[in-house]
């Protein structure tokens, strides 16, 4: 591991920085995913025609399964060192099976959560931000691997868990004020390429911290490596 040391005060803020060190790969990505999910929205269409709906709402989740998957390789990479499209793609596609189930399970959870009542719904996505970073590790038990490192970062984890509660909060609020006065579908590809950003930054986070929870103790305390230096790195 070239970096041992991911992040100091704050892990969002040195996520923010090196997240630009794979910029190759999560621009186009989120460009492009967003440019998918504004045309979907493009055909003028009511709910009451069922083919188009479920239709645009498959196309629209497997546009933005993929996009996640090579934003979350990338971060993982990020974390690791150098960042290129062939190894993103290469982990994505190497823990493909694994990474779907894991993110259809944690949909259908967090789903039925929100359903029963929205505390549930949140507490289960609050509580897995590294499950699928650790199915795209490889891991053989993403779950239990992403509750270990909750439990070994556990103040890193609950305080990046709520400044990002509060800022998605405040996005969400944002972004249905835009939308409200924006139409689709300049509304929908503005919003995708904002969040998807964002997505970005907050998948780099979590990797890093991710990272530090497994990394070996001498690494760890040795390194003193100051982020000055990883913003020179992502600017190179």
């Amino acid at each position: 591991m070239s970096d041992p040391r991911l992040y100091r005060v704050s892990a969002l803020a040195s996520g923010f920085v090196r997240m630009w060190r794979g910029w190759r790969v999560i621009v186009p990505v989120v460009v492009a995913n967003a440019i998918v999910q504004a045309l979907l929205v493009w055909p003028p269409y009511t709910y009451d025609m069922g083919w188009w709906t479920i239709a645009s709402a498959v196309l629209s989740a497997l546009a933005f399964g993929v996009s996640f998957g090579l934003v979350a390789s990338t971060a993982l990479q990020v974390a690791d060192g150098p960042v290129s499209w062939s190894a993103s793609a290469g982990t994505l596609r190497a823990h493909i099976g694994s990474y779907t189930l894991w993110a259809i399970a944690w949909l259908l959870a967090v789903s039925i959560g929100l359903a029963l009542n929205t505390v549930p719904g949140l507490l289960v996505a609050a509580l897995t931000p590294f499950l699928l970073l650790a199915a795209l590790d490889g891991q053989g038990n993403a779950l239990v691997r992403n509750l270990r490192t909750v439990g070994r970062r556990f103040w890193r984890w609950l305080l990046t868990v709520v400044v990002i509660g509060v800022v998605l909060f405040v996005s969400d609020v944002s972004a249905g004020l835009f939308t409200f006065f924006i139409r689709n579908p300049l509304a929908s590809l503005t919003v995708w390429l904002v969040g998807g950003l964002a997505i970005a930054w907050f998948t780099t986070a979590w990797a890093l911290i991710y990272r530090s929870a497994w990394m070996p103790v001498a690494d760890a305390d040795d390194s003193d490596e100051s982020e000055v230096a990883a913003g020179a790195e992502a600017a190179e």
